[in-house]
């Protein structure tokens, strides 16, 4: 009796680790791609500053455009924390292997923002150049 009991409380614990993993990764994908838009939104904001007011450092807009990098790289340390804990682990594993799966994290983190980032730039630049018309 105890292993039809457990067979049928598997199901709904899968589900619920199933969810809580479709979940996680879709916030680091959510995460990624805030944290390339917001260094894009920075990188703009520092650009337009020096050509707007033709000089090299002006103090203006920079303290602004310094929020939107101070987003960027915490919704990119949000990035690559919820995809160290959307990577799947076994119990009793050594402290090595729980600093490779952040490092694993991090890499894929940083490699999904950069492609994002590159997506958003060309799209922006697309239509910039008015070839989308």
């Amino acid at each position: 009796m105890g292993g039809v009991n457990s067979l049928l409380m598997k199901e709904p614990v899968e589900r619920q680790t199933a969810l809580r993993v479709w979940l996680l990764r879709a916030a680091a994908v959510l995460f990624s791609i805030a944290s390339a838009f917001g260094f894009l939104v920075y990188f703009a904001m520092r650009l337009s500053v020096v050509d707007l007011l033709d000089k090299p450092t002006h103090d203006v807009g920079v303290p602004f455009a310094t929020y939107w990098l101070i987003a960027s790289l915490f919704c990119f340390v949000g990035a690559i924390v919820t995809t160290t804990l959307a990577l799947p682990y076994w119990a009793g594993v050594s402290r090595v292997s729980r600093v490779g799966h952040f490092v694993v994290a991090a890499i894929l983190s940083t490699i999904l923002t950069v492609l994002i980032g590159l997506l958003l730039f060309l799209i922006i630049r697309a239509f910039s150049s008015g070839t989308v018309q």
